[in-house]
């Protein structure tokens, strides 16, 4: 298999912000030839201009935009003017994929409604992203999804101190909902020759995701309430504690055969608390069972606690900063760093997954 498997696909990229973006840098990143369409009369993707204090406001690139961006080629043209208008039928006519993210209104006025475009282009494949429905015009960002599909309900520390999560993951889950669709359109082409119409819900997007938290209420009605950093079905999961040297360390004790091993490592002493042998047991006195937890973690220094928990293969994080995160080794193979003239981009890579050649011999 080639380490660019999608060297040969062309993709036009006419989306902005993040969803659909994304959505093409991670072609881009597979080898396919991007060419990203942008506002002329704006300026071009308004993520530009979406700059932190620290940036250089005459940069034509901002730390945002280049998180989106990787490995295409920019072209700014005015959709509203005609030489510009035939210039993107060219471009729509060569291409295997289209991304968009225009409103049903914008797309229409522009001659861009997806349907009209796979019927003029049966072989293309069409992937509109929408806030809500392809129908419905209201607009929607990240925020609005976070707050509308219950997950901003469920972050933070109680109802007097919510959060939001602080990246745009509904745009992120988006991304991902149109790179598959867009990938099983392509093996259905290869398979019948036709193109597609794909069309993907930010909204939908954001709910698909909330998997456990949606079966919790569907099955068992129990609305989550802000938790912070805990689980609402697993403990101690989530749990902080302070080492003696006042390092924070978080357990993620998925399984009673781990919470067993997790008991004996650290208390030794199964028969003196017998509530906590079973999940449901530990869920329901986690207070109680947080306090023992934490007189027993913050008697042992964090590079003793280490060995231990590493002993027995036992789940845990020390809570990294971005700093910390991406001097790893891991992290640091996944950092691109692109040149624009003077300017270099760096971005982390959208592809999380090794392609290997030759894997039966």
């Amino acid at each position: 298999m080639s380490k660019f498997p999608l060297n040969a696909l062309k993709v036009l990229d006419i989306s902005s912000v993040l969803a659909g973006p994304l959505t093409g840098s991670f072609f881009a990143e597979m080898g396919a030839v991007v060419l990203k369409i942008e506002n002329k009369r704006t300026g071009g993707d308004v993520t530009r201009q979406w700059k932190l204090p620290s940036e250089n406001p005459n940069d034509m690139h901002s730390a945002y935009y280049s998180s989106a961006n990787y490995g295409k080629k920019i072209i700014m043209l005015d959709l509203m003017d005609s030489k510009d208008r035939n210039q993107l039928e060219t471009y729509i006519s060569e291409a295997d994929v289209v991304i968009s993210n225009f409103q049903k209104k914008t797309a229409q006025k522009l001659d861009l409604d997806p349907n009209e475009i796979v019927r003029r282009y049966p072989n293309l494949i069409f992937t509109q992203l929408s806030a809500y429905t392809w129908d419905d015009p209201r607009p929607g960002y990240d925020l609005v999804m976070q707050g509308e599909t219950g997950w901003i309900s469920m972050n933070g520390t109680d109802d007097e101190h919510l959060a939001k999560l602080p990246v745009a993951v509904m745009d992120v889950i988006a991304s991902h909902q149109m790179r598959t669709a867009t990938l099983l359109a392509m093996l259905n082409k290869a398979k019948t020759g036709k193109g597609s119409v794909i069309h993907v819900s930010l909204y939908k997007s954001a709910l698909s995701a909330l998997a456990n938290q949606a079966s919790n209420y569907l099955m068992a009605g129990h609305v989550p309430v802000p938790l912070g950093t805990l689980h609402p079905n697993i403990a101690p999961y989530g749990d902080i504690f302070f080492t003696a040297c006042n390092q924070k360390i978080m357990l993620a004790i998925g399984s009673d055969a781990q919470f067993n091993k997790l008991w004996f490592t650290l208390i030794n002493d199964i028969e003196k608390y017998p509530n906590f042998e079973l999940n449901s047991d530990r869920v329901k006195n986690r207070s109680q069972l947080s306090d023992i937890l934490q007189n027993a973690i913050h008697a042992i220094e964090k590079s003793s606690l280490v060995k231990k928990l590493d002993a027995n293969q036992l789940p845990y994080c020390f809570i990294h900063n971005l700093s910390e995160v991406f001097n790893t080794p891991l992290a640091k193979e996944m950092v691109h760093t692109e040149k624009y003239g003077n300017y270099s981009s760096r971005s982390v890579s959208s592809v999380a997954f090794e392609l290997f050649d030759n894997v039966l011999e």
